[in-house]
């Protein structure tokens, strides 16, 4: 069994017996159980918020349509508006708009789906028609499919115009989760910066500027997330529903809600919302319109990457095509449609924060090194062992090694001196 090297395992010196590990499986050991408690911390956390989302998801959204709302409060203090007073005009002005979107939303739907039901139906019978003409189409049968698909729209004309929210427990948790977000988003805007102190003056003094500064710095990047991707959704709603309303289909103004609030989910939002209202436009207006609606939604997709996005919300947001793919990825898989929403800003706002806390960006965002491409190519040095091999061996400098190497190979090559016998040796 072998000891570590230049160890006393004498029995006088009372120290056992123990066999040698490698440096590097030690080191590999020391990354992988701290590995697996991070990603157990991490999983016990989503665990838990999945226990309470009917208290995390009205917090998190409470901070988003807080950094929405935000500016204008800070408008109306301008304007000598006591606190309280400015953060419920600002509240008020918000459930005014909101109410209406809704209630016209829901006036719109009423009133097209029964001309989208009919659409429907004289679609149907003119593919029932052409496939008669097919060998083996019995009649019967697609009357009998055609009634039922028919007949299932109708039943679900309610379904569709106030939601898929008329069960009662899950109209119960929204109301909850409602007043929840209504209640936090208040005190957001009424208190924040306080609430933030307060909790700020809880951590060690040594740590309390480096804290304040990063909230402030995820606090700056949250904020232009939302503005800017608010921006950006009105704009693909307001576009979609324009051309929706000029292609006569039924249902534009919910269709283009529905691109509205999906285009908060960047990449791939607009695209998979966009996509729908093309096929209600193939369904129900014909193949024209809806090549015309696709060329519509492609066009605006080039104009928001790269016209929107890089000046509207990359100033703010600078995320890697690669986290954010892996983001939506990962958000979707951990909490559905809302952790998909969630997950970009999340992410962004700790990106922002641990740059500030590592010395790569000040506080609005500038970089402090003199290289800005972080991600440049760095050429190899010729000699970088690791830590723990450096200090076992440390290298000779490569000029001392070649000029040992020239004196060795040199006296290797020249004869030696022959001695000459003494005096007393000849004698």
């Amino acid at each position: 069994m072998a000891v570590e090297r230049g160890r006393d395992v004498s029995p006088e010196a009372g120290v056992a017996w123990r066999p040698s590990v490698p440096a590097g499986l030690a080191v590999a050991a020391a990354w992988c159980w701290r590995i697996l408690l991070v990603a157990a911390t991490f999983l016990a956390l989503v665990t838990l918020f999945g226990r309470l989302y009917l208290v995390v998801l009205p917090v998190f959204f409470s901070l988003l349509l807080t950094a929405l709302l935000h500016p204008l409060v800070h408008v109306l203090r301008r304007l000598r508006l006591p606190r309280a007073l400015a953060t419920w005009g600002t509240l008020l002005v918000a459930f005014l708009v909101l109410s209406a979107v809704g209630y016209f939303v829901t006036q719109q739907a009423s009133a097209d789906y029964t001309k989208l039901v009919g659409q429907v139906d004289s679609l149907a019978s003119e593919l029932r028609g052409d496939l008669q003409h097919l060998p083996g189409a019995n009649n019967v049968q697609l009357q009998n499919l055609q009634n039922r698909a028919i007949s299932a729209l109708q039943q679900h004309t309610q379904v569709v115009a106030t939601g898929l929210l008329s069960a009662g427990a899950v109209l119960g948790e929204v109301i909850t989760g409602l007043i929840i977000m209504f209640f936090v988003t208040f005190f957001f805007l009424e208190e924040g910066d306080r609430m933030w102190a307060w909790t700020v003056r809880l951590l060690p003094s040594v740590v309390q500027p480096s804290i304040r500064g990063a909230g402030y710095r995820a606090w700056h990047v949250l904020s232009g997330w939302v503005v800017g991707t608010a921006l950006i959704a009105l704009f693909h709603g307001v576009v979609i529903g324009t051309v929706l309303f000029l292609l006569g289909v039924p249902l534009a103004v919910p269709l283009a809600v529905m691109v509205f609030i999906g285009s908060f989910i960047p990449i791939i939002g607009a695209l998979i919302f966009g996509g729908l209202a093309v096929l209600v436009t193939l369904v129900t207006q014909g193949l024209l319109p809806a090549v015309i609606l696709l060329a519509v939604l492609l066009l605006e997709n080039q104009v928001e990457a790269h016209l929107l996005q890089p000046f509207v919300v990359g100033r703010a947001v600078r995320l890697h095509p690669v986290a954010i793919v892996l983001t939506l990825a990962g958000g979707g898989l951990l909490g559905g449609i809302f952790g998909a929403i969630l997950g970009i800003p999340i992410v962004a706002s700790a990106h922002a924060a641990v740059k500030y806390l590592t010395g790569v960006e000040d506080v609005h965002g500038h970089p402090l090194d003199a290289d800005d491409d972080r991600m440049r190519p760095v050429p190899p040095p010729e000699y970088a062992p690791l830590p723990f091999y450096a200090e076992r061996r440390t290298p000779m400098p490569l000029a001392r090694r070649r000029g040992r190497r020239a004196c060795v190979s040199g006296a290797s090559l020249r004869r030696p001196p022959r001695r000459r016998p003494s005096r007393r040796s000849r004698g």
